[in-house]
């Protein structure tokens, strides 16, 4: 089977607007943030009990 790069779905994401792409890295970064935040809570509260 040969890669065909008409088949990976690629251009789709770039048919999206600008905006809607720039807010889901928005959103995954801030989701990121947020688990680190609580693992790190987490670890501090495990040390300090």
């Amino acid at each position: 089977m040969r890669f065909d790069p008409k088949l990976d779905g690629g251009e789709t994401g770039d048919a999206r607007p600008l905006w809607q792409r720039l807010g889901w890295m928005l959103a995954i970064w801030v989701v990121s943030i947020s688990v680190l935040g609580v693992v790190a809570y987490g670890i501090r509260f495990w040390l300090k009990g």
